[in-house]
């Protein structure tokens, strides 16, 4: 099987509340204090302890789910509908989504893309 190239996994963007531009940034080069800017605008983002702290747990949930690359073949996400149940392997799951974290910020929902290649179909 082909693994998720994990060392992406820690470049996240995001788009600016003032411009609409991307900025992008490495959770693992940053500090709980450290300020991003926007390089159109310059508009600043400060992420409070709370905020970081859901970010670095989100990036270990990818990190986790790459330790676990070897059994995805035998895991399955089941939706139930009534007394229906479809299983979908976990593997195919992950070749079709993009992972993102939901976060409010400046009052509003902001999507954080963690840039990560979906693992490949292929053993």
């Amino acid at each position: 099987m082909t693994s998720v190239k994990y060392s992406d996994a820690n470049h996240i963007e995001f788009k600016c509340t003032g411009c609409g531009s991307n900025i992008s940034f490495s959770i693992l080069k940053m500090e709980h204090d450290d300020v991003l800017t926007c390089k159109e605008c310059n508009k600043k983002y400060f992420f409070n302890e709370k905020f970081f702290d859901q970010i670095v747990r989100f990036e270990q949930l990818l990190e986790a789910v790459h330790n676990v690359r070897d059994m995805l073949d035998t895991t399955n996400v089941a939706i139930a509908f009534g007394d229906e149940e479809v299983k979908i392997p976990y593997r195919l799951l992950l070749t079709r989504l993009n992972t993102m974290l939901t976060l409010k910020m400046d009052g509003k929902e902001t999507i954080f893309r963690f840039r990560v290649e979906p693992l490949n179909m292929q053993s």
